[in-house]
């Protein structure tokens, strides 16, 4: 069973406040399932959170982490929490074009403030997912998001009707 009193203790534990305020743990598409907060933000804002690691995410996925800044929100740093067992597969190393896309189980962004370097930032929540790792590689089936299979009218031409 996923106990999520604990993975909320261990989201808090990072926390380093005033400077890193914020950690949470989502799905790859960007539902919340828990968070470790300052008392005074609003929840409104940890969905504002949320949502950019969900976009950063999608988009620099491909380097296996992510970070943004803004203006309102401070830092935000996306890493993946996996197993990495999923990824040697014994894949030819070189063959890029062909390597399965990573779907890691979770997400887990960290929000700081610009007082904290990008790296100690990074570095930081590496550590946490690889903590993580473990204990949800457990669910690793239940948690996966399955592709999408392409539909039949994307992969052919639609047919023309006569009457």
């Amino acid at each position: 069973m996923l106990m999520l009193s604990k993975l909320n203790n261990i989201l808090s534990r990072v926390l380093d406040f005033p400077d890193l305020h914020t950690a949470v743990l989502l799905t790859v598409s960007g539902e919340l399932i828990s968070y470790a907060a300052d008392i005074n933000r609003p929840k409104d804002e940890i969905r504002v959170v949320v949502g950019l690691a969900g976009e950063v995410w999608q988009e620099t996925r491909e380097q296996e982490y992510g970070m943004v800044e803004s203006e309102k929100f401070g830092r935000i740093v996306v890493v993946p929490i996996d197993d990495d067992a999923d990824f040697s597969d014994g894949a030819n190393e070189d063959d890029t074009e062909n390597k399965p896309v990573r779907q890691p189980l979770m997400l887990l962004a960290l929000n700081a403030t610009d007082a904290v370097d990008w790296e100690d930032l990074q570095e930081k929540g590496f550590v946490v997912a690889a903590h993580l790792s473990k204990p949800l590689s457990r669910f690793g089936g239940l948690l996966k998001v399955k592709p999408i299979p392409p539909t039949p009218s994307a992969l052919s031409p639609t047919s023309v009707r006569s009457k």
